[in-house]
Order: structure tokens, then sequence, then C-alpha cells
């Protein structure tokens, strides 16, 4: 073992001087632990945890999701976060350069690439809700208080049986006011661009620039004070929100009849708690890449992030999910809440027109909101940005910067901005920003384990920060493919056919380039088997 340890040694240094002379690929690197650990466990703070929250509309459902999305967190997500994580120290290179480790994984790279993309696009509309939601709390009184007149359908006001088809007065507002959404859904196309979502997404990507234009610098500025002021804003809210009454109907009406219902919340939940961790989508393998050139203690690093990102993520759930029973006792027991991504918003307008000081209170959320769902855009692409490694391509980093801007800015408005955005974000979100991600993650825990080596990827890591993976984590890595495959596959016939042939499709492209990559690398290896079998 000493020999093996000592050779190993001896080429690692070998390695080290001869890649000495060369320019390296990611000339950021921290110098301090404090500083980076800080800046990973940062990533696990964001819009996400705040805003998606996929049952918070079904409180029967809610508190088994939760159950559910923790527990496959500690067994599925924890495990999978630091793996990526040490394919970035162990590697030192960005999402595509890191898998020269093992060249037929190349296309898992670009999958995480197209899964950080479709990530980027959607939070880009999100920091518009927000903004929006902010401009219009700085009135003399908060205007979803009360119902307008020219709401359209009818809004109910409280304390009385909610009408069928009418809509609290938070949820008319966001639809009729700040989206302009229509109400057929997508049918006739997605109807005109709202002008003002599209000022604000505009200065949303802009401001996104400006956080990226510095690399990964810029994004660490935002972190000490994007984490203050998330964490205020939820014990503030914790603290209000056990004060309204029906707040606790999420725990007596849940049914956890519902996991034996099929396997469809158990999927949700699995999803979910990949999208929380910001796995499969190469984000922690760019910040692996920027790990400090000394001894840092990664299960630490890892198990930080993991504790914050459950801490944030499950204490609004709960919040959102109080303020929902609440909301259900004014209207008794209806209150007709949409499902997927205007849910939560609308939950926490309403939430803050309950507490003293609604408007204080309303601007400091949205704007919380805001600077979470900014820089979440902001570090999605940093991740995109740290693909280009050449030394050409870094001098004119700034063009490419602007040009990823200004797509995901034109793109975001002709359908994002548009009366049917909403819809859009919703597919964005349900398919191809959370289906791809358990696939992905199996795919890199099989490489990692059976094509590279497992014993040999724990070596590496021991070299890289001096720790070797526990049990626990060789044990997850070596077992976990398998349940993520099946749950996967499981789910492609559970949808009807029509949403089979819209999801899918995104779906099935982010996770072609592993298959092609694949089938190139192995066909030309044998070509060349073949070529140089018949010489000799």
């Amino acid at each position: 073992m000493s020999e093996s340890l000592s050779s190993r040694t001896k080429t690692l240094t070998e390695s080290i001087e001869s890649v000495s002379t060369q320019e390296p690929l990611i000339q950021d690197r921290w110098t301090n632990n404090i500083s980076y650990r800080q800046l990973v466990v940062s990533s696990c703070i964001g819009i996400i945890q705040m805003w998606w929250h996929p049952y918070i509309y079904d409180l029967k459902r809610l508190v088994p999701f939760l159950f559910l999305y923790n527990v496959f967190s500690v067994f599925f997500a924890y495990p999978a976060f630091y793996m990526e994580l040490a394919l970035g120290i162990v590697t030192k290179k960005g999402v595509l350069n890191c898998w020269d480790l093992a060249p037929v994984a190349r296309g898992i790279g670009v999958a995480m690439l197209i899964s950080c993309t479709f990530m980027a696009l959607s939070l880009g509309a999100v920091s518009a809700w927000c903004l929006a939601l902010v401009v219009h709390s700085i009135h003399s009184f908060l205007p979803w208080l009360h119902c307008a007149s020219s709401a359209h359908p009818p809004c109910a006001a409280r304390h009385r049986p909610l009408p069928k088809g009418s809509e609290t007065p938070a949820q008319s507002f966001f639809f009729n006011f700040v989206l302009n959404l229509k109400r057929d859904g997508l049918q006739g196309g997605l109807g005109n661009v709202v002008s003002e979502l599209t000022v604000y997404y505009v200065i949303s990507w802009v401001l996104v620039y400006f956080v990226s234009c510095k690399r990964i610098y810029s994004y660490s500025k935002l972190v000490l004070f994007k984490d203050l002021i998330a964490f205020f804003v939820i014990v503030s809210s914790a603290a209000g929100v056990v004060r309204l009454k029906g707040s606790s109907r999420m725990f007596y009406e849940c049914d956890w009849s519902v996991l034996y219902d099929g396997l469809q919340i158990w999927r949700d939940a699995l999803e979910y708690c990949f999208v929380q961790m910001a796995l499969s989508q190469g984000t922690l393998v760019m910040l692996g890449s920027y790990c400090p050139k000394q001894k840092h203690m990664l299960a630490n690093t890892s198990m930080y992030a993991f504790a914050v990102s459950k801490l944030s993520c499950t204490a609004s759930a709960l919040i959102l999910g109080a303020a929902h029973g609440a909301l259900y006792k004014d209207y008794d027991n209806s209150t007709n809440i949409w499902k997927g991504s205007s849910s939560s918003l609308i939950i926490w307008a309403d939430y803050v027109t309950r507490i003293p000081g609604s408007q204080f209170w309303s601007v400091l959320i949205f704007f919380t909101h805001f600077v979470l769902s900014i820089s979440s855009t902001a570090l999605l692409v940093q991740t995109i940005m740290s693909t280009f490694t050449g030394r050409l391509v870094r001098k004119i980093t700034w063009a490419f910067l602007i040009l990823i801007c200004v797509l995901f800015c034109f793109i975001g408005i002709i359908t994002l901005c548009t009366q049917g955005g909403m819809y859009i974000l919703n597919f964005l979100m349900t398919w191809p920003v959370s289906k791809p991600r358990t696939p992905i993650a199996a795919f890199v825990a099989i490489v990692i384990t059976y094509v590279y080596g497992q014993t040999t990827f724990c070596e590496d890591i021991y070299f890289a920060v001096g720790e070797y993976p526990c049990v626990f984590l060789r044990i997850c890595w070596a077992l976990a493919p398998v349940p993520l495959l099946i749950f996967f596959v499981s789910g492609i016939a559970s949808w009807p056919l029509a949403d089979i042939v819209a999801g899918w499709i995104p779906v099935m492209l982010t996770l072609v380039p592993v298959a092609v990559y694949m089938i190139f690398y192995l066909v030309f290896k044998f070509r060349v088997r073949n070529i140089v079998g018949t010489e000799k």
C-alpha cells in the first residue's frame, strides 16, 4: 500500500511540475478556505429554496412530500453533491473539460450545460416577477389588499366562502396586473408581450451581466449580503406566521396515504432534492475547480451546504404552508391557488397583508426574492462561461458574456414575458429543468464508480484535499444509479400522451449528448484498435 501511495505521489508531483510551466485552465483560485467554503454553502441558498415548492398548493400532500424530500436528500442528493464538488476539485477544470478523466462520458458535461441553460432562462423570468412585485409594493397601500373591480375572473373578499371561479385578491392582482395572464392556457398562442414585465426582465439581465462580468469574484461579493437577508426573512416570517389562525392546518390535514397512490410524488420529491441542491447542472463542478491549493475539509463543506439548503428550503415551505392554511380558514376550505410557479409568490403576497407593517415586509420579502434570483442566475451564467477556457477565447470573454445575456433576454422576452409566459415557465420547471437531473446524476455515479474507478477517484480526492471519502458515500455512489434510473424510466409512461410528446422532447434532447458522445467514442476506440491490430 505504501509503495502504491509513494508511486502515486511521485506521479502526481511530476504532473504538477509539468503543468506548472503551462497557463492553467482555471485562473481564478481561492486562497482562503473560509471564504471558499462560504461561497459553496451560499450556492445552496438561492431563489429555488424560497420560491419553487411544487406541492405548496395542496396541504394534503405537502408534509408527506417534504418528508420524502428530506429522506431522498440524505441518500441521494448529499452523496451526489460531494461527488460533483470533488470532481471539480480533482480535475481543476470546468463542466466540459473535467471529463478528461473518462472521455467516454464527455456527453455528461454537455447535458449538464443544457440543464443549466434551461434553469437560467427560467430564473430570469422569476427575477422579473419579483421586481414587479417590489415596484407595486411601493404605494400608499398594497394594491392586492382589496379586490379590483376590473379583475377577471371576479375577485372575492376575505372571511366568506370563495365562489366557484373567483380568486383571492393576491392571486387576482398577480394574474391580472402583473402577468396579464391568458386564462385559456396556450390555446391560440402565447398572446401579446407584456410591456411592463419586459422592462423588468431586461433590467434583471442587465444586473446579471454586471454581477457576472468579473467572473466568480463578482458573485462572491453578493454572498454574505444575500445569505443574511434571506435568513432574516425566513426567521422573521417564521415568527410571524405561527400567530396566524389556521397555520397548523397542513399538519392535521396531511394525508400519508398519498405515498401509496403511485410513484409520482416519489419522483417529484427525488427530482426536487436534486434541483434544490444545484445538482446535475455543472455549478458544483465549476465551484470545485476554484478550490484553494491547500488541505480542505471537503466533507465539512458539503455537510454545511447540505444543512443550510435543507434548513432554508424546509423552513420556507413550512412558512408558506402555514400561510396557505390561514388562507384556507379565511375562505372556508377553498383558495383556488394554482399549481406551479405562481403559487409561492401569491402566498407570500397574501402573507404580508396579514402582518403589521405590510408594505415594509412586502418590499423586503420580494426584494430578497429578487436578489436571490439575480445571484442564482448569475451563478448559472458563470457556470456556462467557465466552459470557455482557451487562451484566445478568454481574451474576448466579455463578448461571449454579452452575447449570452442578450440571447437569454431575447428568448425570454418572446416567450416568458408574454401573456402565456407563466405556462411556459411551469413547463420548463416541470420538464427540462427537473426531469433530466436524476439520470445525469446516475450517469455521473456510474462513470466515477465503474468506469474511472471509485478507488482511484477516492485516492485523487485524498491527494487533492487530504481527505478520503467515508464508507457511506462510497456505498451510495455504488448503489444509487439503479434506483435513480428506475425512477426516471418509470415516469416516462405516467403522463398523458400530449404531455409525453411535448415534455419528453426537451428532456431527451438534454440527455442525447450522453449517448451520442458515448457511441462516437466507442466507435472511434474500436476502429483505432482494429487498425492497430491489422498493422501488427
